[in-house]
């Protein structure tokens, strides 16, 4: 703070905190659009699982969401096993630990439409993380 009462802060640290704002607010609306109705072959999370994602995006987690399809297809880039009929969260998380590092994973649940919901690190390498297309 300076001495007149302004702040010294620069518009990129602005800038940094409304991406934070933007990221959170829209990992929470992801939250929000599977604890609605259910639709197709699969159930909506449970509200403990719901809450667990909420927590790690209080902590600072970004809540994607990916195909069983693409996970299938790094399974084969990372020389693991990977059925999309068989396919659990349990075995979506370790084919992503094992593409994008343990660190970078934080929790993975079925959505309601049967693709996968991950609470995924901000960043991954020191850079911004978002799943590839």
């Amino acid at each position: 703070m300076a001495t007149n009462g302004k702040t010294t802060s620069g518009k990129a640290t602005y800038t940094n905190v409304c991406k934070a704002f933007q990221y959170k607010i829209s990992s929470f609306k992801t939250l929000c659009n599977q604890a609605k109705a259910t639709t197709g072959n699969f159930t909506r999370p449970k509200p403990s699982t719901l809450n667990s994602f909420a927590n790690w995006i209080n902590k600072g987690a970004i809540v994607q969401t990916v195909s069983c399809n693409q996970v299938a297809k790094w399974a084969k880039t990372a020389n693991c096993n990977f059925s999309t009929k068989t396919a659990s969260p349990a075995s979506c998380k370790t084919i992503l630990c094992k593409k994008f590092g343990k660190t970078s994973i934080k929790a993975v649940c079925r959505t309601k439409s049967g693709n996968f919901m991950v609470a995924t690190s901000p960043t991954c390498k020191g850079r911004g993380f978002t799943f590839p297309k």
